[in-house]
């Protein structure tokens, strides 16, 4: 994936894995509690070994973020597999303690991409748009609120400004996503998704109905999870549900140091 297009994509997943409202707060908006300094997150390859048991294979990603003593994310940096630095990401917030830019720098200190967050008068976030070096956006992202404050819909937009894809949620009663309908460019509804919680809140089950095809497909993906003291997931195991079996797909193991 050239670098440009996996600006976009770490931006606008940054902020799609949950549906309220941002905080303004990282560490809530990132779903993590208690005083963290230091999240230290891999990904591997995962498999069932000769015994049956979940093995960990080869590690496909490593991401380090960075907080300060207020809860305000100072920084992300992405490695290789070999811990040389890919690229990573400093953030600027205003008075509010808002992110309000975050300057994507390479290995050498070179600003190769910034990303925006733009806030209504009531500080709510209503859009992200990404720029490449040479300050051209590539992407947007717009986001609407419900009457409780959370995104009930996202819309991507191309650099044209023209959207290619929506999303719009339906939420549980303690407000976690129960549904996302998804509509392609002409405006086909494309995919459903669907999810289930544990009491921390953290997905057990993600479904996914694909309607892109003549046969409509459905996907299902369960989550196996472990926590520390203080309510934060260390551990977590992917499995692809194939008719009555699970087969593990990917653990991502996070150790998190706190102030």
């Amino acid at each position: 994936m050239k670098i440009k297009n996996l600006l976009a994509t770490l931006a606008i997943a940054a902020i799609t894995l949950t549906a309220s409202a941002q905080s303004g707060h990282d560490l809530q908006d990132d779903g993590l509690r208690g005083t963290v300094k230091r999240v230290d997150s891999k990904l591997y390859e995962a498999m069932y070994d000769q015994n049956d048991n979940v093995a960990r294979g080869d590690q496909l990603e490593h991401l380090i973020t960075e907080y300060n003593q207020k809860g305000f994310r100072r920084s992300q940096t992405y490695l290789s597999v070999a811990e040389d630095v890919i690229f990573r990401t400093r953030y600027k917030h205003d008075g509010f303690g808002l992110t309000t830019l975050e300057h994507v720098v390479d290995n050498q200190d070179r600003v190769i991409g910034r990303t925006y967050y733009v806030y209504d008068a009531d500080h709510t976030l209503v859009e992200v748009y990404v720029e490449d070096a040479e300050r051209q956006v590539e992407s947007r992202l717009r986001l609407h609120h419900d009457a409780q404050g959370r995104i009930d819909q996202r819309s991507y937009n191309d650099h044209v400004n023209e959207i290619f894809r929506r999303e719009k949620y339906l939420f549980n009663a303690n407000g976690t996503i129960n549904k996302a309908v998804i509509y392609d460019r002409s405006k086909q509804k494309i995919q459903e998704k669907r999810w289930e919680y544990d009491a921390q809140g953290e997905p057990v089950s993600y479904t996914l109905y694909d309607y892109t095809e003549a046969e409509p497909e459905m996907f299902v993906t369960l989550y196996v999870r472990e926590y520390d003291s203080h309510g934060n997931w260390v551990r977590c195991t992917e499995y692809e549900v194939q008719g009555d079996r699970k087969f593990p797909t990917y653990t991502t193991e996070r150790k998190i140091e706190y102030f």
